[in-house]
């Protein structure tokens, strides 16, 4: 495992080096504009908690590998509540219809953040302990570099709002570290496991995939949030409101009738 654990420390270096992460350091951006990528997050941190309660998580077993991992589940499965506090404080705690949500939600310029979502859940599934436990080691270290960046914005962002933002935080970290998985005792656990030689080169492809897909959602990030303002959902639904109200008005088919 140790080899393993040095591979994710040599991923993680490269990981930090994304631009997103320079961008949402860059103080010469406002913070609001650093945190536009908050709304369309949301499915990603939600189906984030169902991965650890779904897929993670396995209560009818006597590995302790899986226990382990099972004890981590039931820490980590809660962070979308501190997300949602955070979007109310955000100020994007949109009063929308539920069609005009799930529309958003499932849009096709939010479906990096759905797919990011899928392919987690797809090399989870059914997936053997040790390579349940090298994801959520991998996750880990991405989460130290995504949110100790966002942690950047948010401070930035509380000297203009004085409020504090639990899930983008430095808060996070120090409730992470106080996780049973971050006992010493558990790090050496880890440190010694013995992987089973068919299962070493799967185990190091997973480490690399990753890797991958957080690196293809941090590009994706980037890219909306340069292009949308933190409020961007809820004027998208003010423009289909008015489209809406001007095929009431002019109906293509009385359109069409009237031009045969």
């Amino acid at each position: 495992m140790k080899e393993i654990l040095s591979l994710i420390e040599h991923k993680q270096v490269e990981f930090s080096q994304h631009s997103l992460y320079k961008f949402l350091r860059n103080e010469a951006i406002a913070p609001q504009k650093r945190l536009a990528f908050a709304p369309c997050f949301a499915f990603f941190v939600m189906g984030f908690g169902e991965l650890n309660t779904c897929v993670f998580r396995d209560i009818l077993t006597d590995d302790p590998i899986q226990d382990l991992i099972n004890q981590h589940t039931y820490e980590d499965d809660k962070h979308w509540i501190w997300f949602l506090e955070d979007l109310e404080k955000l100020g994007i705690d949109y009063s929308l219809q539920f069609s005009k949500t799930l529309r958003y939600l499932w849009s096709k310029k939010t479906n990096f953040s759905r797919w990011t979502t899928y392919r987690l859940y797809r090399l989870a599934y059914q997936a053997h302990p040790i390579q349940k436990l090298v994801m959520i080691k991998a996750i880990e270290a991405i989460a130290n570099i995504f949110l100790s960046a966002t942690a950047k914005a948010v401070i930035d962002l509380r000297e203009i709002s004085q409020q504090t933002y639990y899930h983008f935080e430095r808060f996070y970290f120090l409730v992470d570290y106080n996780y049973q998985m971050h006992s010493e005792e558990q790090e050496k656990f880890i440190r010694h496991l013995q992987i089973p030689v068919e299962l070493h080169k799967n185990v190091d492809k997973v480490v690399k995939e990753v890797f991958e897909i957080f690196t293809e959602f941090s590009s994706a990030i980037l890219e909306y949030t340069k292009t949308h303002c933190i409020d961007e959902p809820l004027k998208e639904m003010a423009i289909l409101d008015e489209l809406r109200n001007l095929k009431q008005k002019f109906p293509i088919n009385r359109y069409l009738q009237h031009k045969n």
